[in-house]
């Protein structure tokens, strides 16, 4: 395989976990569709309420090369809600294929700290109140949204042995063309770091509960990533575009 294609393969594979999101409280499945430079991927993300009102938010992801799946990724994220405020409880990531790798997060609030461990590494990460990982914080992201919140979007997230802080600023409102047709959104930006010099924009469903519909990625070498909508359901009712 060319190095560049394993190179867009790892990046599209990036992008996703970092976006991989959930909307709102409401239970749904959304299938996506992705692309990068030519290679061609496919996306399920899923919403569910479990026994005792714990929310688990799954996504499954399959990267296509001559139509063959070279690489697959799945993440699920566990948290419980509480008047608005966002409590995770475990988060696990399983990359393979082309790479593998195997990411966790246990959330011990009582004694105050997160077991993270990447691959045969670990570390203990003192907790501190509102820290969450990549699943749970978009979650917050789109609660924060849904409260009429659009300036100091900021997150703190664990990234193995470290706290980092996730930016995002409003771009503007856009009535976006989709597979499934026109669909009204707000589009943020998540804002650059010293370590990541990527451009990444994300649009979000005004009428379905600021439900992902598109995430664009671009970095300096030029690789393009996109993430697109084909369709969802949304607490039982399937996602529709605009009336002509």
């Amino acid at each position: 395989m060319k190095p560049f294609l394993k190179a867009a393969i790892v990046f599209y594979l990036v992008i996703y976990e970092s976006f991989a999101a959930a909307q709102h409280a409401a239970e749904f499945t959304a299938n996506y569709r992705a692309s990068a430079n030519g290679l061609g991927a496919s996306a399920l993300r899923k919403l569910e309420i479990l026994d005792g009102g714990l929310y688990q938010l799954s996504n499954s992801l399959e990267a296509m090369f001559a139509g063959q799946v070279i690489a697959r990724l799945s993440q699920t994220s566990e948290f419980y809600l509480n008047s608005h405020q966002l409590i995770p409880q475990s988060y696990d990531y399983l990359l393979s294929g082309i790479s593998t790798r195997t990411t966790a997060i246990s959330y011990d609030w009582d004694a105050g700290i997160a077991a993270s461990s990447n691959n045969d590494e670990s570390w203990s990460i003192k907790l501190v109140s509102g820290v969450m990982d990549e699943l749970s914080h978009q979650f917050a992201l789109r609660l924060r949204i849904q409260r009429g919140e659009t300036e100091n979007l900021e997150f703190e997230l664990i990234d193995e042995d470290e706290i980092e802080v996730n930016r995002y600023r409003l771009l503007g409102k856009e009535i976006l063309n989709t597979t499934l047709g026109r669909l009204n959104s707000t589009q943020f930006e998540l804002l650059q770091t010293e370590s990541s010099q990527r451009t990444t924009k994300i649009w979000l469903a005004d009428d379905w509960q600021y439900l992902l519909i598109k995430i664009e990625q671009e970095d300096q070498s030029g690789l393009h990533i996109k993430l697109e909508l084909e369709n969802a359901t949304l607490a039982g009712q399937k996602v529709a575009p605009l009336a002509n």
